[in-house]
């Protein structure tokens, strides 16, 4: 989804794009290889003759990945690409980070900014966890040879999303079918054209001297944001869905995820989805404005015409993945 969009914008820049992925894009406008981050030849045959990398490849959150899947991805292979990136003499990296790398689970969060440290306590869980570690690699990597900066989106949506919406699209289709909490919590999202749009403008400021060097930006969409189910509902009713009706109470939510967890380890329903959920999660993006002019250039109302437009001529697809 991330990684497709900024390649578009590139290409639309009239820039020569190469992309490394696990499957191909089955884009011809592009260069294309099929391979791991995990593998050195395939990253050292990615990165020859480059001039910039966007390093927008993870191990996205999800119960059932192997937590040594997140540590070899997220960890390892990160620090392979930035090896790398020395070795081949590229000049820049901009690498994609997440809202999760200041989530402590506990406290809730309004319009966070970079202020806002690395939890105290390591996270429990792998994704936020191997995230702060990848981030703090990319940042430290900065120097004179190599410019480094991390971006942080909110949650991302947009075409081709496959874990965003469609979580939500499988809970609309179950049975057991309810909002968390008591509607009050705020979730900021960011758009994918909006978040690949941040990427290249850091990328175009990344210079010797500038702020955006070594640095990290949450990347938003439009304030004020809104409660998750909230912003779903238009999604589901686009799609014929019935929104859910009833509520859990967070309490009674978070508890009865916990018992989940242990009876049913590879359910979304968990902890962690119960907190980022019924607790605030919001960010601003001010400086992100300030050190490199980011605004986003798709409004709310054409981000969902576009996505729910995807979605709906890609009904098979999104029902193969959330199945």
């Amino acid at each position: 989804m991330l990684g497709y969009e900024i390649a578009l914008q590139l290409l639309n820049e009239g820039k020569e794009v190469r992309i490394l992925d696990l499957v191909s894009a089955n884009d011809s406008r592009f260069e294309e290889y099929i391979g791991d981050i995990r593998n050195p030849e395939d990253v050292r045959k990615a990165c020859k003759d480059i001039d910039i990398v966007f390093q927008t490849a993870a191990a996205v959150w999800n119960p059932k990945t192997p937590e040594h899947v997140y540590d070899e991805v997220n960890v390892k292979g990160n620090k392979l690409i930035i090896d790398t990136c020395k070795e081949s003499g590229i000049g820049k990296l901009v690498f994609t980070s997440s809202m999760d790398v200041v989530v402590d689970g506990r406290k809730p969060i309004v319009d966070g900014d970079e202020s806002l440290p690395y939890p105290a306590k390591e996270p429990k869980d792998p994704y936020s966890r191997t995230k702060i570690i990848a981030e703090k690699m990319v940042l430290q990597a900065n120097d004179d040879r190599l410019l480094t900066c991390s971006i942080r989106p909110a949650g991302i949506y947009g075409p081709r999303d496959k874990y965003h919406l469609p979580n939500i699209i499988k809970a609309a289709m179950e049975k057991s079918n309810f909002r968390l909490g008591n509607g009050l919590a705020k979730f900021s999202h960011v758009y994918s054209e909006n978040a690949a749009y941040s990427h290249i403008l850091a990328a175009k400021h990344l210079v010797c001297g500038s702020p955006v060097a070594g640095n990290f930006y949450f990347i938003t969409d439009h304030h004020p944001a809104t409660n998750l189910f909230d912003f779903m509902e238009p999604f589901l009713e686009g799609l014929g869905l019935n929104p859910p009706q009833k509520s859990i109470p967070y309490p009674v939510a978070y508890f009865l995820s916990m018992i989940n967890e242990k009876f049913n380890p590879y359910s979304n329903f968990n902890r962690f989805a119960v907190i980022q959920t019924c607790v605030d999660h919001t960010f601003v993006h001010h400086k992100a404005t300030s050190d490199f002019g980011y605004k986003p250039i798709v409004s709310k109302e054409e981000a969902f015409k576009r996505t729910l437009e995807w979605f709906k001529n890609h009904s098979g697809l999104f029902k193969k993945i959330i199945c």
